[in-house]
């Protein structure tokens, strides 16, 4: 990596795509939808909205892979109306306005991969851009344009989850922290658990709590490390009484950095890295070949193989 390039990591959510209609659900094709904007919305102007004082934009959908296991691809843009950065000078201590023409904006983008074998979308995430929630506001607003009240569908990104998350927390032994929630106890467990668990639910007894969050961690120091017998039992527990618990987290560094694996609810992902020329932005046709050759089935990487493996959980 020369000396002008960065490295980034970027991370990839998996969700499948749902459909409401008059409360009853179904899968959806997220395909209908990119067919109705390319027939309908050609020009980029015609896909601009207004969102929280910003514009966003679907700003291109193309197929890739026509002949074998052909995947949609698209690209997304956030388009800054409020306050931007400022350009600084490395000798001066002024700040100036970044000069920008009256149809210019600041862009912050996500690109988006639909498989429509499994109803997947893989979606690059970029906490400047556009979030989840923005995304289906925005896919939903083109959807049910012109169309009356009771015509009217929600199309939701529903998240994958993790089905290994507790083997994986099983296999770990050097574990940095360990964190859980309980659900409301209205009435506390007695003796319910044989772990230490069972010790934080007492202690809230005298508050006449009906709930109770905590996080156990260690030092700073890299060898400093929890009592992963206690914490594996205590995650066994966890797992044989769901429903008394909202969440549990285990933080591994058995990797040489920390990994945070959620035992209820943890979300399929992935993490990609790319080489990035200093003061550019990351070209979104890379992050999107990448995706690709990441997720589909005509390479060796073939993600879309994991993500059947987890479908069930939803």
């Amino acid at each position: 990596m020369g000396e002008g390039n960065k490295r980034k990591k970027v991370s990839f959510d998996f969700y499948q795509v749902w459909k409401i209609h008059n409360d009853q659900e179904q899968i959806f094709d997220f395909d209908d939808w990119c067919e109705l904007m390319n027939t309908y919305k050609e020009e980029v102007n015609d896909r601009n909205i207004g969102y929280n004082g910003d514009i966003i934009r679907c700003n291109k959908i193309y197929v890739t892979s026509e002949d074998k296991n052909p995947l949609t691809i698209l690209h997304f843009l956030r388009m800054r109306r409020g306050t931007v950065p400022a350009v600084a000078n490395l000798k001066l201590p002024d700040l100036d306005d970044v000069k920008l023409k009256s149809d210019e904006y600041i862009a912050e983008d996500v690109s988006a991969l639909f498989d429509s074998t499994n109803y997947v979308l893989m979606l690059q995430k970029n906490i400047f851009s556009l979030s989840v929630k923005a995304l289906q506001q925005y896919v939903n607003y083109f959807w049910n344009e012109n169309k009356s009240d009771d015509e009217k569908e929600e199309i939701e990104f529903r998240p994958i989850l993790r089905k290994d998350s507790y083997k994986r927390i099983k296999k770990t032994n050097k574990i940095n922290s360990f964190s859980f929630k309980t659900a409301n106890l209205v009435k506390p467990k007695q003796s319910k658990f044989k772990s230490s668990i069972q010790n934080v639910i007492d202690s809230i007894k005298g508050y006449d709590g009906i709930s109770v969050e905590v996080k156990i961690s260690t030092t700073r120091s890299k060898t400093s490390v929890l009592n992963a017998k206690e914490v594996h039992d205590s995650v066994k527990e966890i797992v044989d009484n769901k429903d008394l618990f909202k969440k549990a987290v285990v933080v591994s560094g058995d990797g040489g950095h920390s990994e945070p694996i959620e035992l209820l609810k943890e979300k399929l992902s992935c993490v990609r890295e790319y080489t990035i020329p200093m003061k550019a932005f990351l070209n979104p046709e890379v992050v999107e070949q990448d995706m690709i050759a990441t997720y589909s089935p005509n390479y060796n990487t073939n993600y879309k193989k994991i993500v059947d493996e987890n479908l069930s959980t939803n």
